[in-house]
């Protein structure tokens, strides 16, 4: 089993599911595949962590639901679009899983695109400049500069 925040593909999937959902909130893709693609995403992501029931999936997985629920009464009905209250639950949905996915993934310091922060530099103190104090403190360690 691989925790979740170790699985080297994880940043994959994620990224998938925020392209997925810029794609229905710009209107490219049909409630309908929406549902589908989160459906198959989340299914993704939980056998890559092994963790189906982490808390952090049941919460995608919760607002997944709700859209699917909402897409299979639209077919069931017919109907071309969402009603206002459809609309709505639709709409707090997707803002729980961009801000689940933000939880989930936050934006990666060596990320050459976006770095969140910059990376710490690990230097070794030189003999000659530290104190007497110091040196046998760090005794040969190296030092983390943030």
């Amino acid at each position: 089993m691989t925790f979740l925040s170790q699985s080297p593909l994880r940043r994959f999937v994620t990224d998938g599911l925020r392209a997925t959902i810029d794609s229905y909130a710009t209107g490219t893709l049909p409630l309908h595949r929406f549902a589908w693609e989160l459906d198959s995403r989340l299914d993704t992501l939980a056998e890559l962590t092994g963790l189906p029931h982490y808390r952090t999936l049941a919460t995608l997985r919760s607002a997944q639901q709700a859209i699917a629920a909402i897409d299979t009464a639209q077919r069931a009905t017919g109907r071309g679009g969402l009603t206002a209250a459809e609309d709505h639950t639709v709409a707090a949905a997707v803002t729980l899983l961009r801000t689940t996915l933000a939880r989930l993934d936050p934006p990666d310091p060596v990320d050459p695109v976006d770095p969140a922060h910059p990376l710490p530099v690990l230097i070794s103190l030189p003999v000659g400049i530290a104190t007497r104090r110091a040196r046998t403190r760090l005794a040969g360690r190296r030092a983390l500069i943030a």
